[in-house]
């Protein structure tokens, strides 16, 4: 009997991995003339963002409007001689509006050059997505394989009258929630199967087949924080805004002094702008500071993180399959046999979602983009 119920549960087991490799066995209602599933690679996915995905243009738009209008101010600014140049107002038109229109310029750049890593990022992040949550339907469905396993010993144990009908009843509501579950994790695999293609381009209905795969190489050595620190806060917008507006306002401030004295308002305010300026940029610096030393710390705790959760996984692989054991020769109560399969399914999840907070982390190294 026990040796019967044991390889119907390996088949099982294979059945539920097949259907894994096969697109997960999810149903998107499609015949044999349907979408075909397209087999995608996180590099394939990023080539495809950086091709479609319109953000890509419309930065290199906003950079052409820039430079079309820095052009004018300069034309402009060339055309005034400095003799002309006898009130405020053409002061600004002078010496501060064509600044004003570098500093736009070089910003829309900087956004530009950022925006495309921060699409490479957001690639990475929306296909992790889809493996964290492949990861995730597999885990409910061998959760809903265990716990249809316990119903049919608990079914045939009754029909010989050695358990009662409560051990039936039980494990027919663990089994319908774990069906729930699974299709809730469905549902989850969608959303993030079509955000996914959303950012690629791709059609949103496409199914995908993954090929690139969640892996735990560890950064040891690969990183220097100092030079990562550096280039953080080169890339970092907020602090290249904060430096060319002082640069900004230094230019109106000069400009400001050439026709006003101390208490004026236009002398006073563009002192109190240059200030705020140096501020915002003390400030910039030291949040990215503390962030990129924030994931650095990260990174290294979650590889330890994902070597206990490892062993927490074996473990309570092994213990569910003891009570199950224990269950069917009367030794072990349907509640233990539950709260093994549950056991396992959180440690299961915890060592997913580690590792899947391990990859982002390490994505964010690699194009140099942290959050505060």
């Amino acid at each position: 009997m026990l040796k019967r119920i044991f390889t119907k549960k390996l088949v099982s087991g294979f059945l539920v991995s097949l259907l894994m490799l096969s697109g997960f066995g999810i149903n998107y209602a499609v015949g044999v003339d349907g979408p075909e599933v397209k087999a995608l690679s996180l590099e394939e996915a990023i080539e495809l963002a950086m091709q479609n995905n319109p953000d890509m243009e419309i930065d290199g738009l906003a950079v052409e409007k820039a430079e079309e209008e820095y052009k004018l101010a300069r034309d402009q600014a060339r055309d005034l001689k400095n003799d002309m140049v006898t009130t405020y107002e053409l002061g600004l038109a002078k010496w501060v509006n064509p600044k004003a229109k570098e500093v736009a310029l070089i910003l829309e750049e900087k956004k530009r050059d950022v925006g495309e890593k921060k699409l490479k990022l957001d690639v990475e992040k929306a296909y992790y997505d889809v493996l964290k949550a492949e990861k995730g339907l597999e885990i409910e469905r061998a959760g809903l394989t265990y716990m249809q396993d316990q119903l049919k010993i608990a079914e045939t144990a009754y029909k010989v009258g050695t358990k009662a009908k409560l051990d039936v009843t039980t494990a027919e509501a663990a089994v319908a929630g774990y069906q729930a579950s699974v299709t809730r994790a469905e549902n989850t695999y969608r959303t993030s199967v079509m955000e996914l293609n959303r950012i690629t381009g791709l059609d949103l209905d496409t199914p995908l087949k993954l090929t690139s795969k969640f892996a735990v190489e560890k950064a040891g050595e690969s990183i220097n924080l100092e030079e990562t620190i550096n280039q953080a806060l080169e890339d970092n917008i907020d602090i290249l805004a904060a430096k060319k507006t002082l640069e900004l306002n230094e230019v109106q401030y000069e400009v400001a002094k050439k026709f006003y004295v101390r208490g004026v308002t236009a002398y006073d305010t563009a002192e109190i702008d240059k200030q705020s300026a140096e501020a915002t940029v003390r400030k910039q610096d030291l949040n990215t500071r503390a962030s990129v030393r924030k994931s650095y710390l990260t990174l290294f705790s979650l590889e330890k993180m994902i070597d206990w959760q490892t062993k927490e996984v074996e473990k309570a692989k092994e213990n569910a399959r003891v009570l199950m054991l224990k269950y069917e020769a009367g030794l072990a109560t349907s509640l233990d046999a539950r709260n093994a399969a549950i056991d396992l399914e959180k440690a299961e999840q915890n060592l997913s979602n580690s590792i899947y907070d391990y990859n982002l982390t390490k994505s964010q190294f690699k194009y140099q983009l942290f959050t505060s």
